[in-house]
């Protein structure tokens, strides 16, 4: 019997058929135009799996902190209405910059936060300024309640 291949493994898998067609796209659309309608559709169909796999809304960050992702965080703020975790260690940035894609290791990993939490938590503002995968230090991770009206 095989064992399910573990979020790491199953990204490998998509990035070896995901990373010809981005290049192939990029010789004919250009690089910019490439990434944005490949990491509008992985993004997009990211957020609607997680939506039919957590149908809970506008839980709390912290809520969703204990995960199968292969990242190593550190809380740095914790309130009722913000929450922040510096991640230090991703496994997906290792791979992906280990193989020489950190742009398109971006699209099939980082560039899918911003979609997932504007459809999981609306009533959260979520920002993000830096990334391991861009070669930063660690990934700033930021929710803030937005203001109830």
């Amino acid at each position: 019997m095989n064992a399910k291949p573990s979020v790491l493994e199953a990204v490998q898998i998509q990035a070896r058929a995901v990373i010809p067609i981005v290049k192939a796209l990029e010789r004919e659309l250009g690089k910019a135009r490439a990434h944005a309608i490949v990491g509008a559709a992985i993004a997009d169909d990211y957020a609607s799996w997680q939506s039919k796999r957590i149908p809970a809304r506008n839980l709390h960050p912290r809520a969703s902190q204990a995960n199968a992702f292969p990242v190593e965080g550190k809380v740095v703020h914790d309130s009722d209405h913000a929450f922040g975790v510096d991640m230090v260690q991703c496994r997906f940035a290792e791979y992906f910059r280990g193989i020489g894609e950190p742009e398109i290791g971006a699209l099939l990993t980082c560039g899918v936060d911003f979609a997932n939490e504007a459809l999981q938590r609306p009533a959260w503002e979520f920002r993000r300024t830096q990334t391991l995968m861009q070669g930063a230090s660690h990934c700033d991770f930021r929710w803030r309640l937005r203001e109830q009206v």
